[in-house]
């Protein structure tokens, strides 16, 4: 049996899991009665994991007596449709004789026997992972019509002599429309502290097998089409920004690592920018709080990232490391750990998990209009708003010389905008036009962030800074890094007529 299947999983404690099983607004959305199984599934693929690296999860499920065996194919991490959080997957089932232990291939279409032959390219497909999951399924029905399958999912999954335990929520959408989903999951994010769960239990479970730790993530290329309709190009740009965001969280939540907690602020910033830059004609108040809410959770993650530059880029490079300049780091090494445990708090914060869900359900029901008066293609509006995004930053550039410390951070926020929108449209255009125009403004807006580095560095030390022997070592570091802005300063102005005598691209011949 060949099938869709659209789901949303959300992850929690075993004890939120009892508090959601006993809420009223859960009762009121209940058919029947609830059913449950024991359900031990093994998972097959080579031994190096080919079929896993390439969206296929091949598993023999036991309930009961019954043994069936299923293909679980990704058709989209998340659909242009489902909102970005809910997985659409195409899942093909089949039962097999009682007591059958190894898949049979024969069972599938041809085209998905093939393509599994190809991948094992000869390599023997044997058990790799087990799981054990105590399921209760309860059959919901929303007020406007749709039918929802909730299952509570409590177990362990095991590879290898390792195990990690499961509790969570699957939402998986029977009939109806997928922000459904997202309004349900909202509703159950008010009665318990919950996370939204980005992998499977078979992804989940070759990490497991891999011993793999989460690693930050760079923003993918936005592609969009010439021919693309206005409407569509907003949506994949929001999109990407908030697949950009959850792919850095385990990397930030759970190895706290700095580069993914600076690539969570950026995919915030470009979700700030992309809903400035459609504003004149896609908005709504929706959309308005939805930047609103993106410009809270980035400045509740910027002191940590503010930390993090300070001790690697500010007091890093100072010379000479003497005892004062190490009692000053170690007291910047304590308020970073409490900046972290911060913004690990709000990103594990019902706040946190709510934008999420509203920013998928916005997607999902593509809850927005197009204004009249505007464009009807991409490439259309594009135009016009990199535009506005140029005479911007040269309005206040066009005097560069003379500019004071918040001028100069003005134009720096100014430019950054300006390449968040050449990173949404440049697929719009000639890419030998895009590089040389993008390469001058990120090597300008280099320069400009390390000096914003230097102007956040003394607010910083200002705080840490409590006696005399500490302000003195303060101000050698500042008057260190002071001496080399000025350098940079002179620098950014040559970069930034550089970058003013090259011709916008979007004028060219492509424009």
């Amino acid at each position: 049996m060949s099938d869709r299947e659209i789901e949303l999983k959300l992850v929690c404690e075993p004890a939120e899991l009892e508090r959601i099983k006993r809420a009223p607004a859960l009762q009121r959305l209940k058919q029947g009665r609830a059913s449950g199984k024991h359900l031990r599934s093994v998972y097959f693929d080579t031994e190096n994991l080919t079929l896993g690296d390439n969206g296929l999860a091949l598993r023999l499920r036991r309930t009961g007596g019954a043994c069936v065996q299923t293909l679980k194919t990704e058709t989209g991490a998340s659909g242009d449709r489902t909102g970005a959080l809910a997985r659409d997957t195409g899942e093909h089932e089949t039962r097999l004789p009682r007591g059958s232990s190894v898949p049979d291939l024969n069972r599938l279409p041809a085209n998905l026997k093939k393509r599994i032959q190809k991948l094992a390219n000869g390599h023997a497909l044997g058990p790799r992972l087990e799981s054990d999951i105590r399921r209760t399924i309860h059959n919901l029905a929303t007020p406007q019509g749709d039918r929802i399958e909730l299952a509570f999912d409590r177990g362990a999954l095991r590879a290898e002599g390792r195990d990690a335990p499961v509790s969570e929520i699957e939402l998986e959408l029977k009939e109806g429309t997928p922000s459904s989903l997202y309004r349900v999951a909202l509703d159950l994010n008010e009665i318990a502290e919950l996370h939204i769960g980005y992998k499977s239990k078979s992804e989940r479970g070759f990490a497991l097998l891999r011993a793999e730790k989460p690693e930050a993530v760079k923003a993918e290329p936005v592609l969009l089409d010439r021919e693309m309709p206005l409407a569509d190009a907003y949506a994949a740009v929001l999109r990407h920004c908030l697949v950009h965001l959850m792919a850095n969280e385990a990397a930030t939540r759970e190895a706290r690592l700095p580069e993914a907690l600076h690539q969570m602020r950026v995919a915030l910033r470009r979700a700030r920018s992309a809903f400035e830059i459609f504003r004149p004609a896609i908005g709504g108040d929706t959309a308005d709080r939805l930047a609103a809410e993106a410009k809270w959770l980035a400045n509740e993650l910027g002191p940590a990232r503010d930390f993090d530059v300070f001790l690697s880029d500010i007091l890093a490079p100072v010379t000479p490391q003497d005892a004062a300049l190490a009692d000053l780091r170690m007291r910047a090494e304590a308020m970073r750990e409490e900046h972290w445990d911060r913004a690990i708090s709000v990103i594990g914060s019902r706040r946190y998990t709510r934008f999420l869900l509203e920013y998928g359900l916005f997607l999902a029901e593509r809850g927005w209009t197009v204004k009249s008066k505007a464009p009807a293609l991409a490439h259309d509006f594009a135009s016009a708003a990199l535009d506005k995004r140029l005479r911007k930053a040269a309005k206040i550039g066009r005097d560069i010389e003379t500019l004071d410390g918040e001028d100069r951070h003005e134009l720096r926020k100014r430019l950054k905008k300006l390449r968040y929108a050449l990173h949404f449209f440049s697929s719009l255009y000639d890419a030998r036009d895009v590089k040389p125009y993008l390469r001058h403004l990120s090597q300008m807006q280099d320069v400009f962030g390390g000096l914003n580095d230097v102007v956040t560095a003394h607010a910083i030390l200002d705080g840490l800074a409590a006696g005399t022997r500490q302000r003195s070592v303060a101000a050698r570091v500042v008057a260190w890094h002071e001496k080399r802005a000025e350098k940079d300063w002179k620098g950014a102005i040559r970069l930034w007529k550089r970058f003013r005598e090259t011709e916008p691209f979007w004028s060219l011949r492509n424009g």
